[in-house]
């Protein structure tokens, strides 16, 4: 006989869960948080906890009026959530900027575990955001802004050791480890820390002697996981005191980057390390070859390092690339380590501006760097110049690709093809000499030979800087954007020229080979370099073709050289909340610090600024304050919350 289901409570448990995993947690929450004991358990049960991801990256994004009834914590179903969530993820958007302004306290955080900040790492006050949580945060991850001059890191580091303050695992990092233009490296002072109850660690530091404080007993007396790298990439002999009562006795793995050989090889003579079961050395530089057999008899003896097994010592090394001959004749009369997980490439290096804006000719020298590495994964940040991709690059998981000359298109394609796993990838500084750039202009693109798949990646910065004008003309810059927009399905980020993407027809979408819409796109940010000029609106594209593009785009930025605040700004503005129905977040004129007529323009800025936000308020969308927040700044910064 057969049963009939009076009412969905009746559906088992697996069914609610399933469902309940396909909702936002704020959605989720309270549409079910205090119906009965039975869903508040199961809510409850929820694996994994839940996650507030600020990113607006993540699934439909967060508009203004519920994070604030969250973050007041008035409503059962807020307090609920409040109580539960296990993750939190801040960056810099209006969401975070909220949640960090308003909720300072974190006392109805009662579960979260694990806290990742990214690039907002100035507005961070360690005392108020991480002593309440002291009690059950176990992982913080902090992600700084590049290039690490920009940032506060070096405070923010310190700031932990000053207020006694020590989880389980502790990331420093640096986006795209981009550390080249941080000049007053002189000035740091290592305050030396003491982390207790950290297992897991991973900074930057600057001196070999750094390392070995840092190893002391006394300040990591529980460390089993360390990741260093090197903020000077220099050769000198930095070494001032060694410390040899040190941790390494307790190490399990140890990752090290940006170090030279010579420094390596005095911190191996000088820690035993018994339970080492994972080494990986990335970016181990020298000039010559002197050091090599040092460096592979260390590992031949496994004195110091007993339990590594050959399989999980990993490494990168670094030469100039005239050695490459030398490193043939010496690998196979006398490297000894297994030569079959063992490869080694040219890395060609772009060369400074100066030099190609002073060439005469079509070409100038090459400049290459010799790598040794093992072939298995090395996750790391890449720059590739040019052509020569010859590296295995299922290796790394972040690229940066220059480029100085083009002879035909089908050049770009095939580096494109390798770029498989690839999950972030900037497209840099393409431009070469007067001549090499001209030449480019000149190159008819045509389709690729085969399709292109680039399902892995999730982030893309195309030419976001004005000098990619110089070396492709606009059909060139189109037709690229279409066969990289084409291959990728998983894209979520997108920062570009916005020249690119505010001059674009229907050829994108009319066209044979016209893209689909990217239905994963959430983020856009577009880079603005026409200075004090005023948007005509007659000569951007249809931003509903846009919107078509982008269907569910959550957060719309811009960035560079400030859009002047008139009338046709907010008629843009008004377009663009009017075609993307998911769009929660705008900011124009993102962290902008010029004001027309500079501290005089204070009350000039003040009267642009109250004419475009009257002129805002009176579209429906933008009009009740209650559920749609418009901020300034000092500066025409605007920033619009849905």
């Amino acid at each position: 006989m057969m049963t009939t289901m009076k009412s969905i409570e009746c559906l088992p448990n697996e069914l609610w869960l399933l469902f309940m995993s396909f909702l936002p947690p704020i959605d989720l929450y309270r549409a079910l948080a205090g119906l009965n004991h039975r869903i508040n358990y199961l809510l409850s049960s929820m694996t994994p906890r839940p996650v507030l991801d600020t990113s607006q990256c993540a699934g439909d994004g967060i508009c203004f009026s519920d994070l604030l009834q969250l973050i007041e914590g008035k409503d059962i179903w807020s307090q609920f959530l409040l109580s539960s969530i296990d993750t939190i993820r801040l960056y810099d958007t209006l969401a975070s900027d909220t949640l960090f302004k308003y909720y300072q306290s974190s006392k109805h955080f009662s579960s979260l575990r694990r806290l990742y900040i990214t690039g907002i790492s100035d507005e961070i006050e360690i005392s108020q955001l991480f002593v309440p949580l002291s009690t059950t945060l176990c992982d913080v991850y902090f992600t700084f802004d590049a290039p690490m001059c920009r940032s506060s890191y070096y405070k923010v580091v310190n700031g932990f050791t000053d207020h006694g303050l020590s989880f389980y695992r502790m990331v420093f990092d640096v986006e795209d480890d981009d550390i080249s233009e941080y000049s007053d490296s002189y000035e740091y002072e290592w305050k030396r820390m003491y982390l207790p109850n950290t297992v897991y660690l991973s900074l930057y530091i600057k001196r070999l002697d750094d390392l070995f404080n840092l190893l002391d007993t006394q300040a990591l007396p529980v460390l089993d996981h360390l990741t260093v790298a090197f903020i000077t990439r220099d050769l000198k002999y930095d070494v001032k005191m060694m410390n040899v009562n040190n941790i390494t006795s307790r190490l399990r793995s140890l990752k090290l980057c940006h170090m030279s050989m010579n420094n390596l090889l005095i911190f191996l003579s000088f820690v035993h390390m018994p339970l080492l079961e994972k080494l990986t050395l990335i970016d181990i530089h020298d000039n010559t070859l002197n050091r090599l057999n040092e460096f592979q008899k260390y590992f031949e003896t496994k004195k110091n390092l007993p339990a590594l097994r050959p399989s999980s010592l990993r490494f990168l090394l670094r030469f100039p690339g005239e050695l490459e001959s030398k490193w043939n004749k010496y690998r196979y009369l006398q490297w000894p380590l297994d030569v079959v997980n063992i490869d080694h490439c040219l890395e060609e290096h772009r060369l400074s501006e100066v030099a190609y804006y002073r060439s005469r000719t079509l070409s100038l020298p090459k400049k290459y760097s010799l790598l040794i590495f093992t072939r298995s994964s090395l996750p790391f940040h890449r720059i590739i110049h040019n052509y020569s991709a010859v590296m295995a690059l299922k290796q790394t998981s972040s690229i940066e690709w220059t480029c100085d000359y083009l002879d035909n298109s089908e050049q770009i394609f095939e580096v494109l093809s390798k770029f498989g796993t690839i999950k972030k990838l900037k497209i840099g500084t393409w431009f070469g000499t007067k001549l090499q750039n001209i030449a480019a202009k000149s190159i008819i693109f045509s389709s690729p030979s085969s399709r292109l798949q680039l399902d892995k990646l999730h982030s893309l910065t195309f030419f976001r800087t004005e000098s990619s004008d110089n070396f492709l003309c606009k059909s060139q810059q189109h037709f690229f954007l279409r066969v990289l927009l084409s291959a990728t399905t998983q894209l979520v980020k997108l920062t570009i020229n916005w020249n690119y993407i505010m001059s674009i027809d229907s050829n994108f979408t009319r066209e044979h080979s016209a893209i689909s819409p990217l239905l994963n796109l959430r983020h856009l940010h577009l880079w603005y370099f026409n200075l004090d000029e005023q948007i005509n609106l007659s000569k951007l594209t249809d931003i509903s073709l846009l919107s078509k593009l982008f269907p569910k785009l959550i957060s719309f930025w811009t960035s560079g050289w400030n859009i002047p605040l008139d009338e046709n700004f907010a008629k843009l503005v008004i377009l663009i909340v009017t075609h993307f129905e998911k769009l929660a977040e705008i900011i124009i004129n993102k962290d902008s610090h010029y004001r027309h007529l500079g501290i005089d323009g204070h009350d000039l800025l003040s009267t642009q600024q109250r004419y475009v936000e009257n002129l805002l308020r009176s579209f429906h969308k933008l009009h009740d304050p209650n559920r749609t927040s418009i901020l300034w700044t000092n500066f025409p910064d605007l920033r619009i919350w849905l």
